[in-house]
């Protein structure tokens, strides 16, 4: 074989082997180079799944949280109706005379007369007494109690035989002190007139007295409440 025939063989040969080992070189690279790729896809599809995942859970947040504010309004509309419920409650409560009270208002105390103030005997009847608490109730008063016992529209007034008279179910005897809440001014005026209804007891010779107080307290009613006719109206 001549020699440039071995040169161009070994040539060849040599050049076949560099791309051999090229190629075996470059497989595992372009391997290596490939892994990568499908990992960032990879993570790619995770993060949109988590994302579409953390979208999904601040709707149902945003949901969870105007339901909430729902409850919340519901929560305030129902005390504030039931705090207006109760004030209400409260009101008819003291319109009965089921709670105590205390405000301004007059204290009116009513005797017999002094011994020795005349020749006939004047004792002091029912009516007397019932009339006053009705000119404190004309006169505007709000509350009233006789010898600490709270007066209702329902409450009788009676003359006993022994002379005691009966306020409600209480048994008295004079003095008797009334107390009424209201403007102790216009309470005051209403019973000082000349010619009205104290100026007629005092006539009589009974003593009535009217102060003015800044500060009474009346107690509650604590009697029953019997209603044995009267009904609620049905509609």
């Amino acid at each position: 074989m001549r020699a440039w025939q071995v040169a161009l063989a070994l040539f060849l040969f040599l050049t076949g082997m560099a791309g051999v080992a090229q190629w075996r070189t470059e497989r595992p690279l372009r391997a290596r180079t490939q892994l990568p790729s499908r990992r960032v896809q990879e993570v790619a599809v995770l993060l949109k799944r988590q994302e579409e995942a953390v979208s999904a859970l601040e709707a149902e947040i945003q949901r969870l949280q105007g339901r909430l504010g729902a409850y919340l309004q519901a929560i305030q509309e129902g005390r504030g109706a039931a705090e207006a419920l109760a004030q209400e409650l409260a009101q008819l409560r003291m319109a009965l005379g089921l709670l105590p009270v205390e405000g301004p208002g007059v204290v009116v105390r009513l005797d017999r007369p002094a011994l020795g103030g005349g020749p006939l005997p004047v004792t002091i009847r029912a009516a007397d007494l019932a009339g006053l608490v009705n000119e404190l109730w004309a006169a505007g008063a709000e509350a009233v109690a006789v010898n600490g016992v709270r007066i209702l529209a329902t409450t009788g007034v009676r003359d006993r035989a022994d002379g005691a008279i009966v306020v409600g179910t209480a048994p008295m005897v004079p003095p008797f002190t009334v107390a009424a809440i209201g403007e102790p001014l216009t309470l005051h005026g209403a019973l000082s007139l000349r010619g009205g209804f104290v100026d007629g007891l005092q006539a009589i010779g009974l003593r009535v007295t009217v102060q003015r107080q800044a500060r009474l307290r009346l107690p509650p009613y604590r009697g029953p409440l019997l209603f044995r006719h009267a009904r609620p109206e049905s509609r």
